[in-house]
């Protein structure tokens, strides 16, 4: 019986484009995942994959829409998180919040995922994708398996200050990153090799403001939980884990319009490791 293939794409906004790359890669060298496990874009992404969508057209046709602004997202993600805590607290005192531009957002990005995840179910699936999500009322991560498609991607994605929280099934769940941007530990549960693409690293600096401050305390506690669940998948799988890194650091979390530098940094990047993949697989 040949080795089961588990992808894992990590979470990272627009630099999550650079998975187009990594999947058109494996395509290209005849190697099809059995199952994919994303956070956030990765679910995204995987999302999108695993319904059949033709992901080199579909990285054209987005390069060629203003996503930043058809979603309204025109400052940088610290900017923008400046704004969305000095409207959520006005709005507070006046009894509003999430605010009208994140609702219309959840509203626009509802029908978007939708339409690229042809109205199907995670159930439909002909290759089982897993989306990672987290809960605010608890236990945390939430892995979600079943259910309409676009639905449990838009909730997994639900990046604080871009949207608002989505409901599901009596929870309510915000972007998978804040638990396991990386869930190579949920791949490794099922699958023999796990290729995973893990779309950046946490680099110390120190808070200038307080959008600083709630970002690097998001990345520090999102980035001490990184190593320990992956630290977890290499003591289970050795070897027949590989993590492949994209240089997109320089792209930045909301520059949607960098999407073809981010596919071709996803190619670049899994390139080197496609001998030791198919040496894995064969096994």
């Amino acid at each position: 019986m040949s080795p089961k293939l588990g992808l894992v794409l990590s979470g990272g906004g627009a630099r999550g484009f650079a998975h187009i790359g990594v999947i058109l890669e494996l395509q290209r060298a005849g190697i099809v995942p059995d199952s994919i496990v994303g956070t956030s874009i990765g679910a995204i992404v995987g999302g999108f994959y695993a319904v059949g969508q033709d992901l080199a057209r579909l990285a054209r046709v987005l390069s060629s829409l203003d996503l930043n602004r058809l979603f309204g997202l025109n400052f940088s993600y610290r900017k923008l998180l400046e704004r969305v805590v000095v409207q959520s607290l006005l709005g507070h005192l006046h009894g509003r919040w999430p605010s009208d531009d994140e609702y219309r957002r959840l509203a626009q990005f509802r029908e978007f995922l939708w339409l690229f995840c042809k109205g199907k179910r995670f159930e439909e699936l002909e290759r089982p994708l897993v989306a990672v999500a987290t809960d605010l009322l608890g236990p945390g991560e939430v892995i979600i398996r079943e259910g309409p498609l676009h639905e449990g991607i838009l909730a997994s994605a639900a990046l604080p200050g871009i949207l608002p929280p989505v409901r599901w099934n009596g929870r309510l769940l915000v972007d998978g990153g804040a638990v396991n941007n990386f869930p190579v530990d949920v791949a490794a549960e099922e699958a023999d090799v796990v290729l995973g693409v893990l779309l950046s690293s946490y680099i110390p600096q120190e808070p200038k403001s307080p959008a600083d401050l709630i970002l690097q305390t998001y990345y520090v506690t999102s980035h001490e939980l990184l190593v320990t669940k992956l630290a977890r998948a290499r003591e289970r799988l050795g070897e027949r884990l590989l993590v492949v890194h994209p240089q997109v650091e320089e792209i930045g979390v909301l520059e949607f319009d960098r999407i073809d530098e981010a596919v071709a940094a996803g190619r670049q990047a899994v390139r080197p490791y496609l001998r030791k993949l198919r040496e894995l697989l064969s096994r």
